[in-house]
């Protein structure tokens, strides 16, 4: 296993241990009496976890920083883009509402001179249906 997934993984328990401190530990034991408390808790935690998992599943896809400008072509004219930021920059983060939640997206951008626009690679492996990603 590689560093970058051992420190998902780590933060992944850390998360864990975090959200079931919440849910049977401290002051919410007392304050979750009702059937629909815990239900309310329980889900909202559902849903964190679920957003954490998506967002680091997501920032470990290589459509984040493509290595050649071959594999991201102008959506327009079909013609290989250029970097829009430079290796080494850090990536513009986009927030995108998912079912689980709000989670943060960093994508690198793309540039056709020929056609004059920006654009992001079109490989569809996030599962979005434009592909805009």
């Amino acid at each position: 296993m590689d560093n970058k997934r051992e420190t998902v993984q780590e933060r992944w328990v850390k998360r864990t241990q975090a959200a079931y401190r919440r849910m049977f530990e401290g002051k919410s034991k007392e304050e979750l009496t009702t059937l629909t408390q815990r239900e309310d808790v329980a889900v909202a935690i559902g849903k964190e976890l679920a957003a954490f998992l998506l967002e680091e599943h997501v920032a470990l896809d290589p459509a984040a920083q493509p290595a050649e400008a071959s594999t991201t072509c102008c959506p327009k004219c079909g013609q290989p883009g250029t970097r829009a930021v430079s290796e080494g920059q850090e990536l513009q983060e986009r927030t995108v509402m998912t079912r689980a939640g709000e989670i943060g997206l960093s994508r690198q951008r793309w540039e056709c001179a020929k056609c004059r626009i920006v654009f992001f690679s079109a490989r569809r492996s996030v599962g979005f249906g434009d592909g805009r990603l």
